[in-house]
């Protein structure tokens, strides 16, 4: 059993739009980010440094099967209209390094791609499975239903 093991939640949605709007959504993440998931999305604010900017903090609340998440983080890596990286500070780091968003260009839409790295301590995964599973599903889900309200919104 190893002690550490990662996993990659990831989730693709084909948008009729282009990077640059895609881009814009998130660049302006402190007003979009109620709409972008009613159900879920409390707050999303810039605590440091512009927006989309590496090096850049950031402070987020949303709920998630029923209980709220406190998030912070770092951008550890921007690439305009392409890649954002969200880094996690330690001890989140130690469950979660991050996660990202890529925009890839396809013919006159774009491709949006959440990704989540997820380590899985080996003992822990190993006792708590059926906790593990329900918490990896829910972070599923909430991404996907993300990836479905950025389409519906950006395609109106």
């Amino acid at each position: 059993m190893k002690f550490f093991k990662q996993l990659v939640l990831k989730d693709s949605i084909e948008i009729k739009t282009t990077p640059e709007k895609i881009w814009d959504f998130f660049y302006n993440l402190e007003k979009n980010y109620k709409a972008w998931h009613p159900e879920e999305h409390v707050l999303f604010k810039w605590t440091e440094g512009k927006p989309m900017e590496t090096g850049s903090k950031w402070y987020g609340e949303e709920y998630l099967n029923g209980k709220l998440r406190k998030l912070k983080g770092t951008i550890s890596e921007a690439v305009p209209n392409r890649k954002i990286f969200f880094k996690f500070p330690f001890p989140m780091s130690l469950v979660s390094p991050g996660f990202e968003w890529l925009i890839e260009p396809k013919g006159s839409n774009s491709v949006f791609t959440a990704v989540g790295y997820i380590r899985c301590i080996g003992f822990y995964r190993l006792i708590a499975k059926k906790h593990m599973d329900e918490v990896i599903e829910v972070d599923k889900k909430h991404v996907k239903e993300e990836g479905e309200n950025l389409k519906k919104i950006l395609e109106k």
